[in-house]
């Protein structure tokens, strides 16, 4: 298994890798840095996903990587020349490098039928940025979330109410990220929605889990707290008809956005009486820390904790998945999908960031003001 230098993934790899040993499955067996790794130490279950990293890995015999790490264009999994025997477990590179980017994805999501939140985009120039907030701020539905193009998580995700609020979160925030996405606050039931590959090119949709403990609107960032403390899992008695379409639309959008593998998608009522989801994120690299290693008992996340109501026990959730992995040059011969062209008048995210887009703006009053 390979992971970035961030604590979070090291812990994630480390459940994944120790279940997988503890299969005893003399098909499966896992490489590790140290030679006895001890469940205690993160560290020593995984390999850095760097250039050195991967290569140590496979001088070490690996022929299967778990990437838990989003694959975007620049890492070594991509760029380095790599034994063609390799498999990967883990979506198409090229697909999680576009589909990270999440105003690229509402568009195109929006653009084939699927429900998603009103936005708007601000650019890195702050004076801009603050200029085109001038021009939107009566059209604003505040509050409002401010979040980062790209990032994973409740990471850098803001709630904001009002003009005021909104120029402070955006001092901080344009100075960390070149893109702010503005997006309609959904305030009704949310949920998730874990996809997990069926091996014939399709998805399974596991049970739909809720979480709460919301804190101004935004849930904690699970290495702050425990998922399994601030989210409930649905039974199936509890899924009315707009949940059931819910999960029938998920794993449509997974097939547009070509994902192939674990794939969590975050949804939100907007009526608080009922009513349809709205599809606000895709994660193409959810979080499959589980619980197992000992003194991490309480560490499932939110995909686990679905594949237990579904009836899978984690190891059998992991497996699932070591099932169903490729080669890694299939991998990454996929194309991910295309830019939305034609119904916006050739808008498109890459437009607005090159300098082409009319007027900065992406959202759903792109469609109605260019087909009225």
């Amino acid at each position: 298994m390979v992971h970035s230098s961030h604590q979070s993934l090291e812990d994630a790899c480390a459940g994944i890798a120790y279940v997988v040993h503890s299969l005893n499955d003399p098909k499966t067996n896992i490489t590790t840095p140290a030679p006895h790794a001890n469940p205690a130490i993160d560290t020593c279950w995984s390999y850095l996903g760097t250039q050195p990293g991967i290569l140590a890995a496979i001088a070490a015999g690996t022929n299967m990587i778990w990437a838990i790490t989003p694959l975007l264009a620049d890492h070594p999994l991509i760029t380095t020349s790599l034994p063609s025997c390799i498999k990967l477990i883990a979506n198409p590179p090229k697909v999680v490098d576009i589909v990270d980017d999440k105003a690229f994805t509402n568009k195109l999501l929006q653009h084939h039928g699927f429900l998603t939140p009103k936005s708007w985009l601000l650019e890195g120039d702050p004076k801009r940025a603050i200029e085109r907030l001038g021009q939107l701020v009566y059209d604003l539905p505040c509050p409002v979330i401010l979040k980062p193009v790209r990032g994973s998580g409740s990471e850098g995700v803001q709630l904001v109410n009002g003009f005021v609020s909104m120029l402070d979160a955006l001092a901080n925030l344009l100075n960390i990220d070149s893109v702010i996405l503005v997006e309609e606050l959904l305030e009704a039931e949310e949920g998730t929605v874990t996809l997990v590959p069926d091996g014939q090119g399709n998805f399974m949709a596991l049970t739909i889990v809720l979480p709460f403990g919301h804190v101004s609107g935004v849930m904690p960032w699970s290495g702050h707290i425990p998922v399994a403390k601030n989210s409930r899992v649905l039974s199936a008695r509890e899924e009315d008809s707009w949940r059931r379409a819910a999960k029938i639309e998920c794993p449509k959008a997974a097939g547009l956005l070509k994902l192939t593998s674990a794939t969590r998608i975050d949804i939100c009522r907007k009526d608080e009486n009922g009513g349809k989801f709205f599809l606000f994120d895709i994660n193409s690299k959810p979080n499959l820390t589980g619980a197992g290693r000992p003194g991490r008992e309480n560490q499932d996340s939110l995909c686990p904790l679905a594949a237990k109501e579904f009836g899978w026990e984690y190891p059998t959730f992991v497996r699932k998945f070591i099932e169903t992995t490729r080669h890694l040059q299939e991998a990454r011969a996929i194309e991910s999908p295309g830019a939305v062209v034609g119904s916006f008048d050739n808008f498109t995210i890459w437009e607005t960031w090159s300098g082409k887009g009319k007027d900065g703006v992406a959202g759903n009053s792109d469609v109605q003001e260019k087909s009225s």
